[in-house]
Formats: C-alpha cells, structure tokens, sequence
C-alpha cells in the first residue's frame, strides 16, 4: 500500500520539498543539537540532571533535550500532527535515535518503564493516535526499558466529585493526570517520560507530582526531542555555566 501511495502522492522534503524523503540530507544538517542543561535554569549540567538548588516538590530529576525547536522542527511536528502525514513518525523516529547516539549515558540495571506524555480521549479521537508514541517506543528501545502507553492518562475535565473519594483517591485526583495501574508503577525504580517539545517543563512536572503520590522513592526523567533556545541565548554568545 505504501508504493502504491508513494506512485500517487510521491514524499518530498517538509522543508526544501526536494522529493524523496520527509526529510533530506542537506535539511537534515539545519537540525542543531541542544547541549546538556538543568531543565529549570536553562544552565550547563552533566548529563542533564536538574541542579540540587534549582529542585523543588516536583521536579524532574533530568530532563533529556535532544534538538534545538525552530521553524523547521515546527514544519515537520505540525505536519505529523495536524497534517496527516503518518509516515513522519519514521524521521521522528530517526530523529530520536540519533540524538540518542550522541548521549554517553550508563545503562542503569533499575527497573524502569518508560511512557509518552498522554493525550486526552477528546484530542486522541479527533487525531486516532498519540504522536508521542512512537518517540517513546524508540526510547524504550534505546534505553531496554518496559514501553506502556497505559500506565498514565490525561483527564479530560476532572468529573469525579471530591466528596465521593478517600484520602487517598483525592491525592490521585490533583493534578491534570492520573495513575491508571498503582501496583504496576510501584514495581519500577525508575520512570522516563517522553514528549516531542517541551517549553516550561509545567506539564513534565504535573505528571512528576502524580508519579511521586504514588511512588516517592522512583527516579523520575524525561526525554524530549525539541526544545527552544534558551532567552539569553543568541547565534554570537555561547552558553555559560
């Protein structure tokens, strides 16, 4: 089916339209790599661990940021998102592993799942999928790690009344996301969560609160393909610790 599509409606570049690939070789060489920081200052850290004095209730102990979003990353998500071109998710993919490639991390023996950022029911029925799928599936390959698009869910509107809950349930129901299976998050140490573009890092950490309310010991990070340049950063100043 693909070939046959491919005669009808031949790929080209998102960004130069050079037919062939979603993305050339020479569009390719546009994309520019974001060095290791803490999420929350935007300042160098080592293997992008957050810096102990930036920390607080809920954050990430590092967030991974692979590529540098502009508007050619913006091009190539909003086709994949809104555009309808699902063969993207093969250059995301490929975007995923080699930004992974240049990362010199240990793999870790904890046992640990990794999981997209999830979407709402409404926005998975109007899409039919969750675009941070794929990019989750690539990192759980990389990373030998349990890949479970289930374990967490985004609510819609938070419809159950306070009243009808326990203690305990109330605590599951105060953030914007939920734990959907508590004994299967309770047997990890350690939790990736992947997104495709972060900009405050508010929806990493509202997921990180409900994570923690369940299981405070679990080492919890993040890898996200795009991020924006940093506010005091410009093309002639380099980055200072």
């Amino acid at each position: 089916m693909g070939n046959i599509l491919d005669v009808f409606f031949p790929k080209a570049c998102t960004i130069c339209s050079k037919h062939g690939e979603y993305l050339c070789d020479r569009c390719k060489k546009l994309f520019k790599r974001n060095l290791p920081e803490c999420y929350i200052c935007r300042k160098l850290s080592a293997e992008y661990k957050t810096h102990d004095y930036c920390r607080k209730k809920n954050s990430l102990d590092s967030v991974v940021v692979l590529w540098e979003y502009g508007d050619v990353t913006s091009e190539i998500l909003k086709r994949y998102k809104y555009g309808l071109v699902y063969d993207l998710e093969n250059t995301l993919e490929a975007l995923i592993k080699s930004g992974l490639a240049g990362i010199v991390k240990s793999q870790s023996r904890k046992a640990k799942v990794v999981v997209p950022v999830p979407i709402s029911l409404t926005r998975l029925r109007d899409r039919g999928f969750n675009q941070v799928d794929v990019l989750a599936k690539s990192v759980s390959n990389w990373n030998k790690g349990v890949f479970s698009n289930t374990l967490l869910a985004r609510r819609d509107s938070d419809t159950t009344h306070q009243a009808l809950l326990d203690k305990d349930e109330r605590k599951l129901h105060s953030s914007n996301f939920l734990v959907q299976d508590v004994e299967l998050l309770k047997s990890f140490e350690e939790i990736i969560i992947v997104d495709d573009v972060i900009t405050t890092g508010k929806t990493l950490e509202d997921i990180c609160k409900c994570i923690r309310e369940v299981n405070i010991k679990i080492r919890i990070e993040a890898v996200c393909l795009f991020r924006g340049k940093a506010y005091y950063i410009n093309d002639n100043k380099e980055r200072r610790v």
